[in-house]
């Protein structure tokens, strides 16, 4: 018997900026790598639709609340997994659509369930974290674990995946309740995934968009293993899928 493996990317898509010169790279990105389960952040249904008809062997949330169609959405390949279950949790991101967005799969052929789960955190450069110096993602990673605690099953294995907008707090806060992120599992120091070059240093007069950062992750309970974890560098000619780079890893469960 084969341990069940599974291959999981999640990916801020920069809403429509820069969509035309984009289109071809993303595409390529799903196309090459094709995870079986996709996160992804600053939806819109335009892209959404895109992804739609690139994602021929995958299906996603459909649902009437914008924020699965104009913030955060997951997609699945059908052949391995169906869809038990799903919902949006206020987390007290300061965005009215940003939800902890999850989803339950069931493993085709078996008993077997796993919890999958997305967010896109505060941005550091809102207004009120400027004003007053206070991280909201502090409590937003807090309240996230609570979520997890609330909706996760037993020995379910459990995936956090999304733009944190951090590289510290969120993954101390996450690792002291049981998720660790998929490189410091591996031993892996953890790459830039913000900004991609060239693509993402637009407006190029954005002091932040030359500051190298590790915003985005995927984070796992204890009933996963990460086998290989990476930031692929996807290019379609010169042009990266968006101003994030995509992290993606693989795990036994």
């Amino acid at each position: 018997m084969f341990p069940i493996r599974l291959s999981i990317a999640t990916l801020n898509l920069w809403k429509t900026k820069r969509w035309s010169k984009r289109q071809s790279a993303l595409k390529k990105f799903v196309n090459v790598f094709c995870p079986d389960i996709l996160c992804v952040q600053e939806l819109k249904s335009e892209v959404l639709k895109f992804l739609d008809k690139v994602l021929p062997v995958h299906t996603r949330v459909h649902d009437d609340f914008i924020g699965w169609t104009d913030e955060c959405n997951i997609f699945w390949k059908t052949r391995f997994f169906e869809n038990i279950e799903y919902g949006a949790e206020e987390i007290g991101i300061l965005a009215e659509n940003r939800k902890l967005f999850w989803i339950r799969l069931k493993l085709r052929g078996t008993d077997r369930t796993v919890f999958i789960s997305t967010a896109h955190f505060t941005y550091q450069e809102h207004h009120d974290e400027l004003k007053t110096g206070l991280s909201p993602r502090i409590k937003q990673s807090r309240n996230t674990v609570l979520m997890l605690k609330k909706l996760v099953i037993n020995t379910e294995p459990a995936f956090f995946a999304g733009d944190l907008n951090d590289t510290v707090n969120p993954l101390l806060i996450l690792h002291e309740a049981g998720y660790d992120n998929c490189f410091t599992a591996l031993s892996i120091p953890c790459p830039s995934t913000f900004p991609s070059y060239p693509t993402g240093q637009y407006p190029s007069d954005n002091y932040v968009r030359f500051l190298n950062q590790t915003r985005d992750w995927i984070v796992a309970n204890q009933y996963s293993r990460p086998i290989i974890a990476q930031v692929p560098h996807c290019y379609y000619g010169e042009t990266a899928p968006s101003d994030h780079w995509p992290v993606l890893a693989v795990y036994e469960i």
